[in-house]
């Protein structure tokens, strides 16, 4: 598998150094359903076990234009989150709603949080599940040890986004679904998706409130590259 995606980005990254201007999106895209109530879309498609085909497209004078394309990691199992624990991606299109990063703000449209060594996602099902929290304003048993300790994620969460994945917040079901740059040895993620964190600068500083999510297979997508 390893192998596999080595390849995948040796190919993707002759192709996007050698032709980095926009692009039509494929007709694939324009014809998934977030794209007709949508301004801007980050498809991540999943292509062979732990791998994924990742691209951002905008709607430029009425258009539909891919401006970045990059190979990435999903879960250790693959697509289908279920429930916390179980290292897969979710699948189904979310709204990012939720910007950080260990690095100072890139210039993001959503805002942004740069992560300090009081910052936590909850894993606490009893106190803001799948939420942002400072421990400072938390209560004495906040319970740390099932939550993110975010800015020891490094080089994860350089940049991330929360992907909007149980947005209701409940408990068990899954939290800390982020969008993040990828580390420099797992080829896959706890469930998250990652991304080169080039391209993931890339993403931070062009995303918009709204932008949707949708994640899949590329054959379920309706896809192909």
């Amino acid at each position: 598998m390893r192998k596999i995606f080595l390849g995948l980005v040796a190919v993707m990254m002759f192709v996007c150094q050698t032709a980095m201007a926009m692009t039509p999106s494929p007709q694939w895209v324009k014809n998934l359903p977030a794209a007709r109530d949508s301004e801007q879309m980050v498809v991540v498609a999943g292509i062979q076990g732990t791998t994924a085909w990742i691209s951002m497209h905008e709607k430029i004078n009425g258009q539909w234009e891919q401006i970045m394309t990059t190979p990435g990691f999903i879960g250790k199992n693959g697509l289908g989150k279920v429930k916390e624990g179980d290292n897969k991606t979710p699948v189904g299109t979310f709204r990012f709603d939720y910007a950080f990063g260990i690095a100072p703000d890139p210039g993001c449209v959503i805002p942004y949080v740069q992560v300090n060594e009081h910052h936590y996602w909850s894993g606490d099902w009893n106190y803001k599940y799948n939420q942002f929290v400072d421990d400072r304003e938390a209560p004495a048993n906040f319970d740390k040890g099932n939550s993110e300790h975010l800015i020891d994620y490094n080089p994860h969460y350089v940049y991330g986004l929360n992907m909007g994945y149980n947005a209701e917040c409940v408990p068990g079901k899954g939290a800390a679904l982020f969008m993040h740059c990828f580390g420099p040895v797992k080829p896959w993620t706890g469930g998250c998706v990652g991304l080169p964190e080039a391209k993931m600068l890339f993403v931070m500083q062009h995303v918009r409130p709204g932008c949707a999510c949708v994640i899949d297979s590329l054959q379920n997508l309706g896809g192909k590259l």
